[in-house]
Formats: C-alpha cells, sequence, structure tokens
C-alpha cells in the first residue's frame, strides 16, 4: 500500500490487488505496461503468477519487476526463470526502483 502511495505521488497510474489471483486478473484487464509483483502472496504466489502472465502474448514482454523480503539467491534464480525482469530485496531502496522503472517506461533518445 505505502509504495502504491509513493508511486502515485511520482505520478503514475497504479492498479492494486490483493493477491496473486486478483493480480493475474487485473493485468489481463489493465495490460499495464509494468508489474511490480510480490513473491510472497496468498491464493497465488509472484512465482507462479509471473508464469501465467508469460503464457500470454499480451504479457510476453511487460516487465515485471518482483519484489520479495526471502530474495535469495535461489528465489532470485526461481522468478527470474520464471519470466520476472528483476528482482528486487526487501526492504526497498525507492530511488534505485525509481531509476529502473522510469528507465524501463521512459523511451531512450537516441543521439
Amino acid at each position: 500500500m505505502l509504495l502504491a502511495t509513493w508511486l502515485r505521488a511520482k505520478g503514475y497510474k497504479v492498479i492494486e490487488a490483493r493477491d496473486g489471483k486478483e493480480g493475474v486478473l487485473q493485468a489481463n484487464r489493465a495490460n499495464p505496461d509494468l508489474i511490480l509483483m510480490d513473491l510472497a502472496m496468498p491464493e497465488l504466489d509472484g512465482i507462479e503468477a509471473t508464469r501465467q502472465l508469460r503464457q500470454r502474448r499480451a504479457h510476453s514482454r511487460t516487465p515485471i519487476f518482483a519484489i520479495s523480503a526471502y530474495a535469495t539467491h535461489d528465489v532470485k534464480d526461481d522468478a527470474l526463470a520464471a519470466g520476472c525482469t528483476e528482482v528486487f530485496s526487501k526492504p526497498l531502496d525507492l530511488t534505485s526502483l525509481l531509476g529502473k522503472i522510469q528507465s524501463t517506461l521512459e523511451p531512450q533518445v537516441s543521439h
């Protein structure tokens, strides 16, 4: 909830889900530009939710940033193998996360 509030304050449109199952449904409805996926969720964990999203053509290339309080090497490897683009550990470095979101969403200007 705090992360959603912070992102809204930075000007981003945020759609929230209570669990992984709802997250997959919301993503399929809204077709977001980027997904922040908590790995530890009820109903459907973030790794399985990511696998389900990656099976859909609409989400095959959507950046998915995983967030975990238990981001061990094994958890990170599992998240990346499921299709996550990046894995961030809690507590979050908000400056780093915002920089990665901006660089992912904003088109690169070539000179």
